[in-house]
């Protein structure tokens, strides 16, 4: 049956999360605290970082230390800091993950690691991008991508005060650059960064309709599944943050390798304006309900 294939093709990660996701089956690890742009909207740098970071050999030890507890080691996302400033590292430690993702500015050179999903960080088109990151890279960020058609490239946009209006502007440049798609987080209020790029509920709201749209307009190129979607709107988002799995479940390593607090973003994020896809991506794949609604829209190709 085609449906049944469909679900089939979900992945193995899909299936254990519709079973029940055991402890530490995902994550995420800080692979530096250093980074060659240092945005000042950066969750990671509203944090001090003095802590001292982990020799490619100590990162080993402990990786082989939670092997041998157990650990299911499916999915491991290589964040920072610029994770690329520390490619060894990458080189050496994805070998013990099923899975792997590396979130980079995509100012460096990416390696030819076809094995991996590359998620480039690229908010909003170039006038937009270059209030929010930096002025001067943006070209030179697409020329990198251009560089490397056959990596599962995916292209991450955080969308803000000052990126909003131009959604469907980047679909159109960037959507068939990248093989892995176009993903929209929402910006989460962290202390001691700007509030005023957080989008209010309402607004929020009418984005996510929006977004809904476009991934009927443009099909293919939006990769993120209507039911996270729905769960990022405000009659449901509360229900997801109160519950995160990703604060329950999942490991997160700062560069120090200490666990660091309530998930990736630190403990200084305000997780009842969360507007990060991972949590919401997570509970669709844990209801059972949810994924065989995803999987039937699939089938019958209305997603």
């Amino acid at each position: 049956m085609k449906i049944g294939k469909t679900i089939k093709n979900l992945g193995s990660l899909a299936k254990l999360m519709m079973f029940g996701m055991p402890a530490n089956a995902v994550g995420s690890i800080d692979a530096t605290k250093r980074c060659n742009l240092r945005c000042e909207h950066c969750y990671f740098f509203a944090e001090e970082h003095n802590e001292r970071e982990l020799s490619v050999d100590e990162w080993i030890e402990q990786l082989e230390a939670m092997k041998q507890a157990g650990d299911p080691m499916m999915l491991c996302t290589w964040v920072g800091g610029e994770p690329l400033v520390r490619k060894p590292l990458i080189e050496a430690g994805r070998k013990y993950f099923q899975y792997n993702t590396v979130v980079t500015n995509g100012t460096m050179e990416l390696p030819d690691w076809t094995d991996v999903t590359w998620v480039i960080s690229i908010d909003g088109t170039e006038e937009a991008f270059a209030k929010m990151r930096a002025p001067g890279i943006y070209q030179k960020i697409k020329e990198n991508v251009r560089r490397h058609p056959d990596l599962k490239i995916q292209i991450s946009c955080v969308l803000t005060s000052l990126t909003k209006d131009c959604i469907e502007d980047l679909i159109v440049e960037w959507g068939d650059l990248v093989r892995g798609g176009i993903i929209f987080d929402f910006f989460t209020p962290v202390n001691k960064l700007d509030e005023s790029l957080w989008i209010d509920w309402a607004e929020r709201d009418q984005i996510i309709d929006q977004l809904l749209a476009l991934k009927k307009k443009y099909p293919g190129k939006i990769n993120m599944l209507d039911s996270t979607l729905d769960l990022m709107k405000s009659k449901n988002s509360k229900s997801v943050t109160d519950n995160c799995l990703f604060k329950e479940k999942a490991f997160t390593l700062g560069a120090d390798g200490k666990p660091k607090g309530k998930c990736m973003m630190g403990d200084n994020a305000d997780c009842d304006k969360c507007g990060c896809v991972v949590p919401f991506y997570m509970a669709t794949m844990n209801s059972p309900r949810l994924v065989a609604k995803e999987a039937f829209k699939k089938a019958v190709g209305r997603n």
